[in-house]
């Protein structure tokens, strides 16, 4: 029998004193460590947290992740999606490359190749651009597939634009244009919904309850609670919604953070609907 080469042996794991390590709901790891953290595999997170060091994703590693926290700064030399950052600093190295939406950080550096996305700074500043684009963002499909992954069924926005607008248009002779030096009115950021749209609390509830029910993990009563708060916005039974929403939510004891703020929003909008 040949011997092993010890050089093509596993590196070993060390797992320091007081790290935590679990899987939460909806069948996503999270890692709580107390001191540095370094990520040399990709893969997808709950939550990843350094109480009291750095954290650091490797180049070519790709991680995806909810939440990400450390007192320190979170380094970046391959790739990271999140949906918040919460550090002292973020230092994106090189070709690094970020999506993150919502960022609490002191200082953010960028190398000269690194691209990042999103990036900001509450969960109001983002509602609010969403608002200006509302018509937009309604537009779109939910969910995310990878490329080589849709399905026939479900025509990309290209497909449903007729072919002779694809085609590049022919050149037009050139007109006089009179020129009106007025200022632009301004871009409103809330608008009354019409009778057949959804207010925009409503709208992000829906973004919200469409994501959780993408998830994996919870229980059947987690899942029925998500997909009947989710079927009537979509059926836009709002009264009925009004009704029931509160005691659906009391049939979970262990509500995620996005379930947490779908219920925020569904007693502001009650709150705020005339009687």
């Amino acid at each position: 029998m040949s011997k092993s080469n010890p050089h093509d042996a596993a590196p070993t794991m060390i797992i320091p004193s007081g790290t935590q390590i679990e899987v939460d709901a909806h069948g996503q790891l999270s890692i709580h460590t107390p001191g540095n953290l370094v990520i040399q595999n990709s893969g997808n997170y709950g939550t990843i947290e350094s109480k009291g060091g750095s954290i650091r994703i490797e180049p070519d590693v790709q991680v995806e992740a909810v939440n990400v926290k450390c007192s320190k700064a979170c380094y970046v030399q391959g790739s990271l999606t999140a949906w918040k950052v919460q550090a002292e600093s973020i230092e994106l190295e090189e070709s690094a490359r970020a999506h993150i939406i919502l960022q609490e950080t002191d200082r953010l550096h960028i190398g000269k190749e690194a691209r990042i996305v999103g990036n900001f700074t509450s969960e109001k500043e983002l509602f609010l651009l969403f608002s200006r684009f509302a018509q937009q963002m309604r537009s779109l499909p939910f969910g995310w597939r990878a490329e080589g992954t849709k399905s026939s069924a479900e025509p990309s926005l290209i497909d449903n634009v007729p072919a002779p607008a694809l085609q590049a248009a022919p050149p037009q002779p050139e007109e006089e244009v009179e020129v009106i030096d007025e200022p632009l009115p301004p871009i409103p950021v809330e608008r009354e919904p019409t009778s057949e749209e959804l207010s925009d609390a409503l709208f992000y509830a829906q973004v919200l309850l469409e994501r959780e029910s993408e998830k994996l993990g919870g229980g059947p009563t987690y899942r029925s609670v998500v997909s009947e708060l989710l079927r009537m916005i979509k059926e836009r039974e709002i009264d009925s919604l009004g009704d029931r929403f509160e005691g659906l939510f009391s049939e979970i004891s262990h509500p995620s953070d996005d379930l947490s703020r779908v219920r925020q929003l569904l007693v502001e909008h009650y709150e705020s609907s005339p009687v």
